[in-house]
């Protein structure tokens, strides 16, 4: 469909076929914390080191609409926040109202494993529908991710230790149901290493696969991943926290760029965003 096409062309880059997005929708998630309390100031950031693209919801993209002019959006459709049941995304948003707004794509989040996954695999759906009828392109955030014992998040970080393969195998099925469902992109997490990354690409028949940042680590740690993804196959990076929590937007979205549209090494990309080798 040529309006899904022209966005998505926007999103990617002409000269890789890649793209690095940045995430700020944790300002609803989390509210505006961690770096977030000045999203201007990030949104500053990440454009100064170039991004191909941001998501957020309908307010930041309004609100901020002056200084993203000029930068690919995307809008996520889908939320929850940590005050209660975050594994539980609900429709927010229209595809009808991101066409209104300009926008450049939308998402959906599911999280595979949850005991609320029907509903949203049901939102996915429809989406997905409104999505070809509008011509507008659908990232699908398919994580694998349920609920503890004590209410809170299982992201099964346990399991990617004991049995990494199991876990490379679900995280295999939540991107696959993704691609069953219409996504024309789709951000899953990082299953630990190249091989078994590679799994995971080559399970979407074609579909671009984007790599989630996750929790904050340390800055070499979370390059490594992203060069990691990108030699497996990945179509890029869809990361937040690890740039948003810190001073160095505009440097680690540099390095970013560096690994996934050039095929740098961690250190050569480090190097060039003048980010210290020892960087926290």
């Amino acid at each position: 469909m040529i309006g899904k096409a022209k966005r998505l062309a926007r999103i990617f880059n002409e000269s890789s076929g890649k793209a690095v997005i940045v995430m700020l929708d944790d300002i609803l998630l989390s509210g505006p914390e961690l770096g977030l309390r000045h999203v201007d100031q990030k949104i500053e950031q990440v454009k100064a080191g170039n991004a191909d693209a941001l998501l957020g919801f309908r307010g930041l993209l309004t609100r901020h609409a002056d200084i993203l002019a000029g930068r690919p959006t995307l809008m996520n459709l889908t939320a929850s926040t940590t005050r209660t049941a975050h594994t539980r995304k609900v429709q927010v948003a229209t595809v009808e109202q991101a066409v209104q707004m300009g926008v450049d794509a939308v998402a959906v989040h599911v999280n595979i494993s949850s005991k609320y996954e029907t509903e949203m695999l049901k939102i996915l759906a429809e989406v997905s529908r409104d999505c070809e009828r509008f011509g507008m392109p659908l990232l699908a955030i398919m994580y694998a991710r349920g609920e503890n014992a004590l209410g809170g998040d299982e992201n099964y970080r346990d399991l990617l230790k004991s049995n990494p393969e199991k876990y490379t195998e679900l995280v295999r099925h939540a991107v696959r149901v993704g691609v069953e469902l219409g996504a024309d992109l789709i951000k899953t997490s990082f299953t630990g290493s190249v091989e078994s990354f590679r799994t995971v690409v080559e399970s979407a028949s074609g579909v671009p696969i984007l790599m989630a940042g996750g929790p904050k680590v340390a800055i070499p740690e979370f390059l490594e991943k992203a060069y990691a993804v990108t030699q497996a196959g990945a179509a890029g990076v869809c990361v937040g926290r690890n740039l948003f929590q810190r001073d160095e937007g505009k440097e680690l979205t540099i390095a970013l760029r560096e690994i996934v549209h050039e095929g740098k090494t961690v250190e050569a990309a480090m190097k060039t965003a003048k980010l210290p080798a020892k960087a926290a």
